[in-house]
Formats: C-alpha cells, sequence, structure tokens
C-alpha cells in the first residue's frame, strides 16, 4: 500500500459518515443503518442509505453512492486530495502523503486557520483587555457568563494597540490573506488599529460574533458597535469564505436539534440566537445581515421540515411565504413554513431577559402556517362589508395562494379565504386564477437526479436469486461457512465480478461482521458508467449492501444457483454435441457427462424439498 492509501485509510476510520450526512441533511436510525435526504437529487422521502459500519452510503433513487470522500467532493466542490485534507484536518490526522493538487483545500485551509486566530484573539480581548470593559458590562447585563461567551467565541476588537493586524502580521500573516479573509481594509482616511503597509483593521471598539460554517470552521463576524459613529452591526464582506446567503448564524451549534426535532426556530439577530440557546431552545438560528432567502430555507428544509419564523413576519411579509413555496416547488419537498407571534411585538432576547420563557415556548409551539398568518395580518382591520376593501384584500392576497404549488393545499386556502371574507369561492378561484397566469407556470420542477434504473422487477428470476445470494455474502451469513460457495455459482457478469471482488475479505471476516466492501470510486466517468465495470460493480454492491432486510436462509439459494450453473455446464456441452458429426467418437462420453450432470440437477432438487 502506498503512503497515500495508507492516509485515506486512516482518515476514513477517524471520520464518523454519519455526523458527516448529519451536518447537511436529516439523519434517521433504520434498523442497523441510517436514511437521509439524499443531498445530490431533490427528493420528498429519504431514499438515500448509510452503512456506519462500513463506511459507505447508497441512494436507490439517485443511484449516488460511495465513502466519505464521495460525500465531501460532491456536496463541496473539492478534488479527493482537497477532501482528504479537509477531512484530515477535521479528524486530527496528520498526513504522511501531502496531495500535489490541493492548491484550493490548502488557501481555505490557510483562511480557516487566520479566522481562527482573529477569534481567538477576539475572545482574550474581551475576557481581558482593559478597553473592553464596557462590552463586558454589556454582556454581564444580558445574562452571559464565560462558559457561554466561549461557547459562541465572542470577542471584542480594539480600540488600541495592540491590534488583531498587529499580532497577525506578528505571526507571518501576510495583509493580503488578511484581505482575502475580510479582517483588514486598504488605508482610508480613518487610521484606525492595526495600521501598517496600507492596512487597517476592518473592525474596531464592537463586540464580535464568529459566525461559522455548518463544519464549524470560523468564516466571517457580526460586529455590534459600543458607541461612536457608525453602523449598529457590521458584518464580514464577501470573501471565498463568507456566503451571507447561504450561512446562518448558529446553525453549526443548532444542526442536530434541529435535526432531532425536525424544526429550526428563525430569529431575529446573533443575541437573539444566544439567548434561545441558552434558554434551552438550541434550534435558534438568524441571518447574518440579509433577508432570509431561498438558499437559506433549501439549508434549513434539509434539517428539519418545519421552519418557525420568530421575529417581525409583517417586515418579511409575503416574500418569506413566496421564497417558501419556490423552494417547495425547486425541491419537491413541502417546507412547513410558520410564523410565531411573540407577545408584545418583542425580540425573544428581551423576553427572555423578562423571565418568560415559557411564553416563548408557547409561542413557538402554537406558531401558525406564514401563509395563514399573513391572510391574517392582512384582513385586518379591513372592513370586509365594503366591496372595494375587501377586493383589494383578496386581490392582494390572491398571488400568495396561487404560488402554492400543491393543489390540494391552495384548495384549503382558497376555501379558507372564502370564509374568512365572506367572498363567493368562485371569486376567490378566478382571483387565485388571475394571479398565476401574471406569476407564469409554477409546475414544479423536474428532479436534478438521474432516473432511478430498474433492476430487480425486470431482471431474469436467476439474476433475482443471484443477487440474493450476493446480500447473503455482503452480510456474512453464518450458514454460508457450511456451503461450497464460489464464482461458479454466478452466471450473471455483473454478480460473478462482484462476488470475487469481495471474496478474499468475506473468507477472513469473523461471523457477526459484515463483509467490508473496497470503494475505488475514482475512475472515469465513462467506466463508471460501463456494465460489469468497477464503477458498475461498486455501485452494485453497494445498492445490495444499502438494502435493511436482513437475507434469508442462504442454503436454498446456493442450490438454486448450483442447479442453474449445471444447467449452464449442460447447455455448452448440447452445443458442442450440436457441431459434431452424427458419428463422432467423442457424442457418447459428451452424452455421458450431460446424464451425470443432470443426475446431480436432480439430486439437489431433492434438496429443495
Amino acid at each position: 500500500m502506498v503512503r497515500g492509501d495508507d492516509d485515506r485509510e486512516r482518515v476514513r476510520a477517524a471520520v464518523n459518515l454519519v455526523e458527516q450526512f448529519a451536518a447537511i441533511t436529516r439523519v434517521k436510525r433504520s434498523g442497523r443503518s441510517y436514511t437521509a435526504l439524499c443531498p445530490f437529487h431533490q427528493e420528498k422521502t429519504p431514499s438515500l442509505s448509510i452503512d456506519p459500519a462500513r463506511g459507505l452510503f447508497y441512494c436507490f433513487g439517485c443511484h449516488k453512492g460511495g465513502d466519505v470522500f464521495t460525500l465531501i467532493q460532491e456536496t463541496q466542490g473539492l478534488s479527493f486530495p482537497d477532501a482528504l485534507q479537509a477531512l484530515a484536518r477535521q479528524a486530527g490526522v496528520v498526513l504522511t502523503h501531502r496531495p500535489g493538487d490541493g492548491a484550493r483545500a490548502a488557501e481555505r485551509e490557510r483562511l480557516v486557520e487566520v479566522m481562527r486566530r482573529a477569534v481567538d484573539f477576539y475572545t482574550r480581548r474581551l475576557l481581558s483587555g482593559a478597553d473592553a470593559g464596557p462590552a463586558r458590562a454589556y454582556l454581564r447585563s444580558r445574562g452571559y457568563d464565560r462558559a457561554l461567551i466561549e461557547k459562541f467565541g465572542l470577542g471584542f476588537s480594539p480600540l488600541h494597540e495592540p491590534s488583531l493586524g498587529t499580532e497577525l502580521r506578528a505571526a507571518g500573516v501576510s495583509n493580503s490573506v488578511m484581505e482575502r479573509a475580510g479582517l483588514a481594509v486598504r488605508r482610508g482616511w480613518d487610521r484606525g488599529p492595526g495600521d501598517g503597509g496600507g492596512f487597517r483593521d476592518r473592525f474596531w471598539g464592537r463586540i464580535m460574533f464568529p459566525i461559522h460554517d455548518l463544519r464549524g470552521d470560523p468564516v466571517g463576524f457580526g460586529a455590534r458597535l459600543m458607541s461612536g459613529d457608525g453602523p449598529k452591526y457590521l458584518n464580514s464582506p464577501e470573501t471565498p469564505l463568507y456566503r451571507k446567503s447561504r450561512l446562518l448564524y448558529g446553525l453549526h451549534l443548532a444542526r442536530r436539534e434541529i435535526s432531532r426535532s425536525d424544526r429550526s426556530v428563525v430569529v431575529e439577530g446573533y443575541t437573539d440566537v444566544i439567548a434561545m440557546h441558552q434558554a434551552g431552545m438550541e434550534s435558534a438560528v438568524a441571518t447574518c445581515g440579509t433577508a432570509l432567502g431561498e438558499d437559506h430555507l433549501e439549508v434549513l428544509g434539509r434539517l428539519g421540515q418545519r421552519i418557525v419564523l420568530a421575529f417581525d413576519a409583517d417586515r418579511a411579509g409575503s416574500d418569506a411565504v413566496l421564497r417558501g413555496e419556490r423552494v417547495s416547488r425547486r425541491s419537491g419537498r413541502r417546507l412547513d413554513l410558520r410564523v410565531a407571534e411573540l407577545p408584545d411585538g418583542k425580540d425573544p432576547a428581551d423576553l427572555l431577559q423578562e423571565d418568560r420563557l415559557e411564553e416563548v415556548r408557547r409561542a413557538v409551539d402554537d406558531s401558525r402556517p406564514a401563509l395563514q398568518y399573513r391572510m391574517e395580518r392582512r384582513l385586518s382591520g379591513v372592513d370586509l362589508t365594503d366591496p372595494e376593501s375587501r377586493a383589494r384584500a383578496v386581490n392582494d392576497l390572491g398571488p400568495l395562494l396561487a404560488a402554492v404549488a400543491d393543489q390540494a393545499t391552495r384548495a384549503v386556502y382558497e376555501r379558507t379565504l372564502a370564509r374568512m371574507t365572506g367572498a363567493g369561492l368562485s371569486e376567490i378561484r378566478a382571483v387565485v386564477r388571475r394571479g398565476a397566469q401574471r406569476a407564469g407556470p409554477s409546475r414544479p420542477e423536474a428532479p436534478r437526479g438521474p432516473a432511478p434504473r430498474r433492476r430487480d422487477r425486470h431482471a431474469p428470476r436467476g439474476a433475482a436469486v443471484e443477487r440474493e445470494l450476493l446480500k447473503a455474502v455482503l452480510a456474512n451469513h453464518p450458514a454460508l461457512r457450511e456451503l461450497e460457495v464460489d464464482s461458479t455459482l454466478f452466471g450473471q457478469d455483473l454478480y460473478r465480478q462482484a462476488f470475487q471482488q469481495v471474496e478474499s475479505d468475506w473468507r477472513v471476516t469473523p461471523i457477526g461482521q459484515p463483509t467490508p466492501i473496497a470503494w475505488r470510486g475514482e475512475g472515469s466517468s465513462d467506466e463508471s458508467e460501463r456494465e460489469g465495470s468497477p464503477g458498475e460493480v461498486d455501485r452494485e454492491l453497494l445498492a445490495i449492501s444499502a438494502d435493511d432486510l436482513e437475507p434469508g436462509d442462504p442454503r436454498p439459494l446456493v442450490i438454486r444457483c448450483r442447479r442453474a450453473a449445471l444447467r449452464r455446464e449442460m447447455d455448452s456441452i448440447g452445443a458442442r454435441m450440436r457441431s459434431l458429426a452424427a458419428d463422432d467418437p467423442q457424442r457418447p462420453r459428451l452424452l455421458a457427462q450431460v446424464v451425470e450432470l443432470e443426475r446431480r440437477r436432480q439430486e439437489l432438487t431433492g434438496d429443495l424439498r
């Protein structure tokens, strides 16, 4: 084994595949394996199976399969060397062989390391800096203790030296790297701390809220001004690490609770998230200085179906409803977008500071569907006895109902709106139709993944038996050790090659442990699509092993496959006999072989009874 292969196996053994999937999609236990919504194609119900014992996954919908490196490569757009480096760092594995083409991963790693240094610097200054006194007092007033500060990595950007820029330059970090990380700006008229070489620190005199990606890497900051001029909150600029349209504050801490509860709670700001987590409501997240967009909803929808908006929904208005419907249509998964109406119109952080936790919990638990809430708010205060006022309200709400892709759901809302306004159902439906015509076609987009390949339903009966026998081999069924199992039992090229690939490992695997599968998924796309190629064989092994149903008694399977193998041998001899002349001296010997093979087949038939 070359050093690079050794690195790969060490990293694969050190990384938990289930946890990697749980970071990006919803995962549930199912027998000895786990199921998840496939991140490689859009689907309504989970069709991806994860085998933690083997460290492999397989999707029955789009037939994507592989190991943890496949997952990282496909979901993060990395090459294999880049994925190897990223996972090695995450698992704390020191590589003995440095991949040669990891430039992109190396650049990301460099920027992430700079961000980690920045988080550490700001936290130290918050906890001990003389100029951070007002910041500490502010956080104490909100009930933040040291443990909470360290959990969220809160910090303070100093007003004076030593500054972040000074510390990073002393550690060998260049101004250009700081600029690419969003920590420094080219000097303007204001000479802030960290001034050096034409650059100054981007942030100073602010409480720092680190923003992490799903993997938990710090990628940006939200910074709250303590005093003086300037915007109350200043966020990191767009960088190679920081893409605010897809980032949600606190999601790296909330993702497990969202997946467990099937519910996320979107709040207004950073302090609201912290307050919710502090109160035990750990599914709270917030956008990073931008409106709740479709990408945010897509990310949250993969982790949990219900998304509760716990902020000023009037300000979010119809946009959140429309975005949720677009994501539902695009993904094929209906998001349950809801609104929590908070008491007195206050933010969660303020309510929790007033010890009104139960009221916040009740508001979240009693949240109403976002479209229903929007309808109620639009009709609030409208004189429904006035035909013109009623018509304006109905016309405003028509496009929202028209955006609902599911016809049954839309029909329910049409009847609800008719009941709420006193308008006729036919009138409501006409308004909705006009709204749909103005919006254009709203048919669901086709799934992005390839159409499922059908195999078993149309496969020859013998192929189905061979596949079931191979399944027993992969499950390492104890009864197989008493039987004669070899590659001659498999008449299908695909299954014969698959058995030959795992045979040596199967024969030495202890009873009670599944037969390992050596995933080889780095071939060319042309090779991987060819029937019987390594890619095709690997995918078939993954598909069989991903089936959660336990294999039955393999004895009758072996007998049936043995009978089929004898029949193939008889057919081969028969073809040879037909090619010979009637008086050829070989014919009697060959005929005797056929008779003996048939006798053995009949004996096996008796064993099946």
